[in-house]
């Protein structure tokens, strides 16, 4: 639990992959992640849930704002995601969708971010490397992108292309919401030269 500097709310990260590597304890590769996979499917399934659980419990709480960090790459998983926290919780619920299709991008978070992960501890970085753009695929196979115009145009979503190449909010409520887009609009998370000049 921390306290945003920059939206100074009361605010928590719930990441459902440390919920998954508490319930399985080695990483058996991109194969976990496999839509196909009906075991490893129910694992992660119930992980999502009990995230969404301690999340909703932290919001009745003491919480002003939750991210529950997640895939969440199908209308379904969305759509539990949101009857959830609305209904059974009465919270508002706001989705942040990174886009990006440009390879340099995409290959520098994956060195950054990813290969860094508890999962690949030990694991050679060319090995770590290629599970991860497979892990990718297997994302593809079931990726459907928030659709604001049929079954999801009720949510509140911003989707950010490129790491910031253009945005586009939709149906943004609220003063929280509107911190949380301006955070998002103005941060900065590939590398920057930043030149420093003294006077003398």
């Amino acid at each position: 639990m921390s306290r945003s500097a920059r939206t100074n709310t009361n605010s928590h990260l719930f990441n459902v992959g440390d919920y998954r590597r508490e319930a399985v304890k080695v990483y058996s590769g991109k194969k976990f992640f496999d839509p196909n996979n009906a075991e490893a499917v129910a694992i992660r399934k119930q992980c999502a849930q009990n995230a969404l659980e301690d999340m909703c419990n932290f919001l009745q709480n003491e919480g002003e704002v939750a991210i529950f960090d997640a895939t969440n790459t199908t209308c379904e998983r969305r759509r539990i995601i949101y009857n959830y926290c609305t209904e059974m919780c009465c919270f508002r619920v706001f989705f942040v969708e990174p886009i990006c299709d440009l390879p340099e991008i995409i290959e520098a978070n994956i060195r950054e971010v990813k290969l860094k992960s508890p999962d690949y501890k030990d694991v050679p970085q060319a090995e770590a490397f290629q599970d991860f753009l497979s892990r990718i695929e297997l994302y593809k196979k079931q990726y459907e992108p928030i659709d604001d115009k049929i079954e999801e145009k009720h949510y509140s979503f911003i989707k950010i292309y490129n790491c910031g190449e253009r945005f586009l909010v939709h149906k943004i409520g609220g003063n929280i919401q509107s911190r949380v887009v301006y955070f998002l609009m103005n941060i900065h998370v590939l590398p920057r030269t930043i030149y420093l000049t003294m006077v003398s």
